[in-house]
């Protein structure tokens, strides 16, 4: 019978051979499955795009507009109606005063308006100084208003036919000078021996005495 070293029994060396064999192979695995693994992340480059609008610049043009002259005014006509018509309205243009006070230094020109002629044009019977304004007494103030009014068959001022034509300085003398107005009494005016309105301007002056 022969003996037999341990040493060189290779069955006492089997446990240990797949204990180192599967030792590798799981380090094997782990290192395959460590290096084929990881992910890298790159980063992601956004391309700028630079858009260029081009603007076109119109150039601004400017429209002159013309003035329009305002037609002047055509005198009125004298139309001859019957008994029974209203009677007609004359414009005539006045040169008095009131109360012959001289006129003050003339801060404008009163622009002339034409007017139609009459027979026989209205007379002053009457006149009332109008009242001067507490304000303009106050601070001193001068004026004047134009007021164009109707002189009515009765030689009354016509009712609702007073307005201003112009004043100086404005806002003032305006509601003095129609309340006077209204108290004015005229001779009618006649047209073909026929009783007329008559379409009437006179300038009222607001002076110190």
């Amino acid at each position: 019978m022969k003996y037999l070293d341990p040493k060189a029994d290779l069955r006492n060396w089997l446990p240990l051979v797949n204990r180192k064999a599967t030792i590798a192979t799981l380090l094997a695995l782990i290192l395959i499955f460590l290096t084929f693994t990881q992910v890298r992340v790159k980063p992601l480059k956004v391309e700028e795009y630079q858009t260029t609008i081009e603007v076109e610049q119109i150039p601004i043009t400017k429209q002159e507009i013309k003035k329009q002259e305002a037609p002047r005014p055509k005198a009125a006509e004298v139309i001859e109606v019957d008994k029974k018509e209203e009677a007609d309205t004359v414009t005539i243009a006045s040169s008095e005063l009131d109360v012959n006070e001289p006129p003050p230094p003339p801060p404008a020109e009163v622009e002339q308006i034409p007017y139609v002629k009459v027979e026989i044009k209205p007379q002053v019977i009457s006149k009332a100084a109008p009242e001067y304004p507490d304000i303009a007494r106050r601070s001193g103030l001068e004026g004047a208003v134009i007021v164009e009014f109707v002189v009515d068959t009765t030689g009354d001022v016509l009712p609702g036919s007073v307005r201003v034509i112009q004043a100086k300085p404005e806002g003032i003398f305006e509601d003095a000078a129609i309340k006077a107005i209204y108290k004015w009494k005229f001779t009618p005016g006649q047209q073909r021996d026929r009783k007329v309105r008559v379409k009437w301007q006179q300038p009222i002056i607001f002076r110190f005495k």
